[in-house]
């Protein structure tokens, strides 16, 4: 005969209830785990840091996974990502282009890196390099750019703003240079 789950339990009454209340403490105990330690007002997390030669061992990991080349951290690509990461934060805008700056190729061109393929991926408000990393590889286009055939490059950098909701913006940009 089936009985639904919670009738089940009335003859075990006492034993459901310590299951319960043992439960109960357990999670308790680990709530902490739960709040990260990096909470300012507001709810928001501070200010978030990256290591380029990390975030260039896990996006090349990733990269030779699905059978394509390593990318090496590029001086230039860092310089550009990190000036697009202050110009969002200064915007508090996640965003490819935002007022008073130029666009992505252009900015390429400007930082002095000439590129024969060149992606970029954004993002705002993840409060360390795996939860920026996680992001991109859910969706389809930022994870397109991470495994574009042939580049061989990466630069990234993060940026903090205490303004709005987002705090820390990221920009990754992955390229090969043009040789010709």
């Amino acid at each position: 005969m089936n009985r639904p789950f919670a009738f089940r339990y009335r003859r075990r009454s006492i034993g459901y209830t310590i299951m319960v209340l043992a439960l109960t403490i357990g999670l308790s105990a680990c709530q902490s785990l739960f709040q990260p330690e990096e909470l300012i007002a507001g709810g928001r997390t501070g200010p978030a840091t990256v290591s380029p030669a990390n975030a260039a061992r896990i996006i090349s990991d990733y990269r030779r996974s699905r059978g394509l080349s390593s990318v090496t951290v590029s001086s230039k690509l860092n310089a550009i990502a990190a000036s697009h990461s202050r110009a969002m934060a200064r915007a508090n805008k996640m965003s490819h282009r935002v007022r008073g700056e130029a666009s992505f190729p252009k900015r390429l061109a400007a930082g002095g890196y000439d590129a024969a393929i060149a992606g970029e991926n954004v993002a705002a408000g993840h409060r360390n390099f795996n939860e920026a990393f996680a992001g991109w590889k859910a969706s389809r286009g930022h994870r397109a750019n991470m495994l574009k055939p042939g580049v061989t490059e990466m630069g990234i950098a993060v940026s903090y703003t205490q303004e709005g909701k987002f705090g820390n913006f990221w920009t990754l940009i992955l390229a090969k240079p043009d040789s010709r």
